[in-house]
């Protein structure tokens, strides 16, 4: 994981000390979403950069873009989840 939060160990440890669980409709979300983006991404680098072969530009664009839909996803599944402030 790139650039854990400085009290990222805390966090875990205050979701398991309280319990906070995901409703698993939006684990399905999230899986099928990001999942789905990343391992498209995976398929991208693994049938170019891993075989040696270089990265075109329509690759990179690829990658671009579904890097772009899992932070809309992301964006969506927050503005749903979010608690509304009175």
């Amino acid at each position: 994981m790139a650039n854990p939060l400085p009290n990222e160990q805390e966090i875990y440890e205050r979701i398991k000390k309280e319990n906070m669980v995901v409703h698993p409709v939006v684990w399905e979300l999230i899986n099928h979403h990001i999942n789905n983006d990343l391992y498209t991404i995976n398929l991208i680098l693994g049938s170019t950069v891993l075989d040696g072969e270089v990265l075109t530009e329509k690759d990179a664009e690829k990658i671009l873009n579904h890097v772009k839909a899992i932070t809309t996803f992301l964006h969506k599944l927050e503005q749903a989840t979010k608690r509304k402030e009175k």
